[in-house]
């Protein structure tokens, strides 16, 4: 997203407003991801991201996030 100088604080602010509604857990094995397959080849990357994800989803906190958006609220997550 491009903006001025003048708008870049409060996009900023909106940004990690958004980023830390979302589970910490999943962030942090994101991170991982990205950076480690950042100089592999694309076939790499998509099988880290593959084993990442089966990974999350024996999570407490994907559990949390498929139940608050089946019932239709903000999650609670905890890093677990």
């Amino acid at each position: 997203q491009v903006v001025s100088k003048g708008e870049l604080q409060q996009t900023v602010d909106s940004l990690v407003e958004e980023l830390v509604q979302f589970s910490p857990l999943a962030q942090r094995v994101a991170k991982e991801v990205l950076n480690a397959s950042e100089e592999s080849p694309l076939g790499v990357g998509l099988k880290m991201e593959g084993k990442a994800y089966g990974l999350l989803r024996t999570t407490e906190d994907f559990k949390e996030g498929v139940d608050a958006f089946v019932e239709k609220r903000k999650p609670v997550f905890t890093g677990k």
